[in-house]
């Protein structure tokens, strides 16, 4: 019994013993991709190497988490990591922790005849001169695009005889670009009759990359009422497009037959090298001509360029000295030494390591083809959470206020991505880790034109005495006013809770999107809606049928009206200026306006110059002058762009009141944050969303767009905004009583205060 009873144990501890090893595996997994994670956004953006500023980040990123990934130990990851980053940062040094490394400065050679390279980041630049975010590198030339705008080419033909018929749009196109942001495209869209949208493909989710030759194509239906159908090419950022070949193919009789398509190899000329028949974009922000050294066939392919504006200088005064370096750990046995700046003789930086060749790694790299990859590949998951990691890590300025292990939110990305399976997945999971911002500008987006938009349910709500509240309704038994309980079985607030696990941002802005995405769903799905109505409970069934960013229209009112008793009201966010310009001189001698900022402005905050004696200025907005990584020892900041107001004739005379509330974001924050510093009015509703500054948006591989705040914005007397925003002098929330009797509460209390001024 007792030989049986111990015999019965083992396949239980051959059981323990396998997962134990499975754990440590997956533990040193996660090691190998944090290693190379810390030391690739140290590498990237902070050693000046000539050789490390020539590679494409995105595919490196890519690249190196697969080679790294599945090392057995941090010693065979230590020979992995030399391999991937010793061409490219030769004088760098990754050691194990409890060694000693060497002293870069032994490496130097002082020579006054030498300049120093070094990078220098105002927030962080990802290539546009017309932003306030540049990164460059001094004594440089920094190339960035001319302008954010499209290289585009075209052509437009009649649809009437392709109604309603399957077709394919093919060309060859090979790029020369790298880095984010910067790729070519195919487009199509098919304009019709009706003047609604009609099909409409260009390619966002599936860019075009390669430095090679390769058929791309897009596919489908035409409209039935098609009137046009217009279709071409256009390169983004900086780089070269090359076009050749270009067809289009239509289904008939099941069998797929050419449409001629005018000079669709640009053999044919015009005049000075442009392409006959060809539409082509603005001349003076890109360079479109024929070539004959580089085509698919014949003799001649069309090449699409960007001009380039060249800045070589400073961005601010500070920079690293010769002989600076980092001393960072990497993961839990492995340290990395890093230069952060160095000596250039005419050609190149100085300082090579001839044991590790950047040709050869430079060849390896470029032969790496992620042109067919996506969110379905384990490897460009990892990459893009390497990418979307660094540039938080290093820039988001903002983690003095917001407490996160960024760390640990790196492991548990990369835990995330490990088990995702498709874009859907991935997309989840890069939400879940910008909601760790808590930034009201973070948000990540994925645009799939092959997959159908969702769409809302006929009603809108709102959140009133906690409980979701209808405050418009299509339907005729669903009434203003009624309380949501449920959808599908699902309590109301649980859904409102969950989707805010994917919302960044203030607990005020989180509560506003998930109420504006309370409703979103699949189209011909019914859903059981519970019901509250005074003391009774019931159930409806409803399909979702409006348009996604359909608009909750709940009171009817003019942009700009006069009301009873010579009040006015002006909602700035559909007001337009010129509306503004024409009734200023009546609103100067108004009794009282009510400014309705519930929203976002269109751009007309020159109305504050009519409340003011004296100049007045925005918040405090302030850019991160960068030149060490981890936020370390900022060097100072760019206040550059406040809004400085000057006082204009005539100034509103009466009592002004503003109404606003959690959806206050950004561009009304800085209007808000005037009003209430130099309490130019009174403030009526709740807390504004506590987001501002300009947003710094990027793309990773697989058109992952993601949005957030490069700058640090602080109120007047430099205290805190970020999750704060600005609170009414007069908090006041909407009532169930006051939705169901069709009232707008705030604008009630700001006529009844203006009445009660006059008296």
């Amino acid at each position: 019994m007792k030989l049986k009873a111990l015999l019965s144990l083992i396949p239980l501890s051959i059981a323990l013993f396998s997962n134990n090893a499975l754990a440590l595996t997956q533990e040193q997994e996660l090691e190998n991709l944090q290693a190379f994670s810390k030391l690739y956004g140290y590498v990237k953006y902070f050693h000046p190497s000539d050789e490390a500023s020539s590679i494409d980040w995105d595919k490196f990123a890519i690249y190196g988490a697969k080679k790294v990934k599945n090392a057995e130990n941090n010693k065979e990851l230590k020979k992995i990591l030399e391999e991937l980053f010793l061409p490219i940062a030769p004088t760098s040094q990754i050691y194990f922790s409890n060694e000693k490394p060497n002293d870069f400065k032994s490496y130097l050679k002082e020579d006054k005849n030498l300049k120093v390279v070094a990078w220098q980041h105002q927030g962080v630049g990802f290539g546009s001169p017309d932003s306030i975010y540049s990164s460059i590198r001094i004594n440089r030339d920094n190339f960035m695009a001319k302008k954010d705008g499209f290289g585009v080419t075209s052509q437009t033909i009649d649809a009437k005889n392709l109604q309603g018929k399957e077709f394919k749009f093919k060309a060859f196109v090979k790029m020369d670009v790298k880095g984010s942001n910067n790729q070519g495209q195919l487009w199509l869209r098919v304009d019709r009759e009706s003047k609604k949208s009609g099909f409409f493909d260009n390619m966002d989710d599936r860019p075009i990359k390669s430095n090679k030759w390769g058929e791309y194509e897009i596919s489908g239906k035409i409209d039935n009422d098609a009137k046009s159908i217009s279709f071409g090419a256009f390169l983004i950022g900086i780089g070269k497009l090359k076009l050749d070949d270009v067809q289009l193919l239509i289904k008939e009789n099941n069998a797929w037959v050419p449409f001629n398509i005018a000079n669709s190899g640009f053999e044919l000329n015009s005049k000075d090298d442009l392409p006959a028949s060809w539409n082509i974009g603005k001349e003076d922000e890109h360079i479109f001509k024929t070539i004959s050294d580089d085509f698919h066939t014949g003799k001649k392919s069309l090449l699409i360029q960007n001009k380039e504006k060249i800045f070589n200088g400073t961005l601010f005064k500070k920079y690293p000295n010769v002989g600076e370096v980092i001393n960072k750990k990497i993961n839990n046995e492995l340290s990395c030494q890093v230069p952060l700046s160095l000596y250039t003789d005419e050609k190149t930086t100085i300082g090579k390591n001839n044991k590790f060749s950047f040709s050869t790694f430079s060849n390896d790299l470029d032969s790496f083809d992620i042109t067919n990859l996506n969110a379905k590949n384990e490897d460009f998951r990892l990459g893009d959470t390497i990418i979307a990691w660094n540039v938080f890590q290093h820039f988001y300025p903002y983690f003095d206020v917001v407490k996160v292990d960024w760390n640990q939110e790196l492991i548990n990305t990369f835990k995330n991505a490990l088990k995702d399976k498709n874009n859907d997945d991935f997309l989840l999971t890069l939400k879940t880790l910008v909601e760790k911002l808590q930034d009201g500008h973070g948000w990540v987006y994925f645009y799939d034109y092959q997959q159908e938009q969702p769409l809302l349910f006929p009603f809108f709500v709102t959140w009133a005495e906690n409980q979701v509240v209808v405050t418009n309704s299509q339907k005729d038994n669903l009434k203003k006013g009624d309380v949501i309980l449920s959808v599908d079985g699902k309590k109301s607030e649980d859904i409102l809770i969950d989707s805010e696990k994917l919302i960044s941002g203030s607990k005020q802005w989180k509560r506003f999107n998930s109420l504006r995405q309370f409703s979103l769903g699949e189209k011909n799905k019914k859903s059981k809606i519970e019901i509250k109505r005074d003391n009774e409970i019931f159930f409806i069934e409803l399909e979702r049928s409006l348009p996604l960013y359909t608009k909750n229209i709940e009171f009817e009112r003019k942009s700009l009206e006069k009301l009873d008793n010579n009040i006015y009201y002006v909602n700035l966010d559909v007001a337009k200026i010129n509306e503004l310009d024409e009734k200023i001189e009546e609103l100067s001698n108004a009794k009282g306006i009510i400014f309705d900022l519930r929203g976002y402005p269109k751009g007309n905050h020159d109305i504050i110059t009519h409340l003011i004696d004296k100049h007045v200025m925005s918040a405090i907005w302030n850019v991160p002058q960068i030149i060490y990584p981890d936020h370390e020892n900022i060097s100072g900041f760019s206040t550059e762009g406040r809004w400085d107001v000057k006082p204009k004739s005539p100034k509103f005379k009466g009592k002004i009141v503003f109404l606003t509330d959690g959806r206050a974001i950004s561009y009304a924050e800085s209007f808000m944050g005037i009003i209430e510093n130099y309490k130019l009015a009174e403030i009526i509703g709740e807390t504004t969303a506590g987001a501002n500054g300009n947003i710094n948006p990027f793309t990773l591989p697989g058109n992952f767009n993601i949005s957030w705040t490069g700058m640090k914005v602080l109120k007047h007397d430099k205290s805190q905004h970020h999750l704060i925003g600005i609170k009414p002098t007069i908090p006041l929330k909407r009532t169930i009583k006051g939705i169901k009797e069709g009232k707008d509460e705030l604008f009630d209390k700001a006529i009844e205060l203006i009445n009660l001024n006059q008296n």
